[in-house]
């Protein structure tokens, strides 16, 4: 038992449904934010005659695949360590797979946008289509380098004994809200790779 365990306080039923509540309000608000720059996204593809539209270079369809069966692993790997959790058995090896998988999407994400900046694609240069996938996916991106934090943070208040089974509350928020970003690129990938 670490220092830091000793001194960690326990979280009552209280405490886990006021940080589920909090994370509900918190989820729920970002949802909004997204649905506006979907619906926007819609509004946009409905004026265009062909879409996407004729001559662009479209991100890599592969690549976006493979993050997205990245991510959904990631997601998996999350819910496992939750639910272990949540039994009081050990967790960390999942959740530490569900960060790598996290860690990998971000790279893969990062890869589609340097395809197209290698092919000479960015807001500046293209139309509507690139400004909407950049615009889309670099928010995107920003929930995603939150969600690592989070997820980084919970593995290494699990390693010095802050969190556990007893006080599981900023875990859990951690997995849901990587849940969501999981969401919101299924989204994303229907938007831009599927016709």
């Amino acid at each position: 038992m670490t220092i830091a365990s000793i001194h960690a306080p326990v979280e009552d039923t209280r405490d886990r449904t006021n940080a589920a509540l909090g994370m509900a309000i918190f989820i729920g608000s970002w949802a909004m934010a997204f649905a506006v720059l979907f619906i926007s996204f819609l509004i946009l593809r409905q004026r265009q005659a062909v879409w996407p539209p004729v001559g662009v270079t479209l991100p890599s369809l592969p690549l976006a695949v493979a993050a997205t069966l990245t991510l959904l692993g990631s997601s998996f790997a999350l819910h496992r360590s939750v639910s272990a959790l949540r039994r009081g058995a050990p967790f960390t090896s999942w959740w530490t797979a569900g960060l790598v998988g996290g860690l990998v999407f971000a790279v893969l994400q990062t890869w589609l946008w340097a395809d197209l900046w290698a092919a000479g694609t960015t807001t500046f240069t293209g139309g509507t289509y690139e400004s909407l996938f950049y615009g889309l996916t670099w928010f995107h991106g920003l929930h995603v380098l939150c969600g690592l934090g989070a997820l980084f943070l919970a593995r290494i208040g699990a390693a010095t004994g802050r969190y556990g089974h007893q006080r599981r509350a900023f875990v859990v928020n951690a997995a849901v809200f990587w849940h969501f970003v999981d969401v919101v690129w299924i989204v994303l990938f229907i938007c831009f790779f599927v016709p």
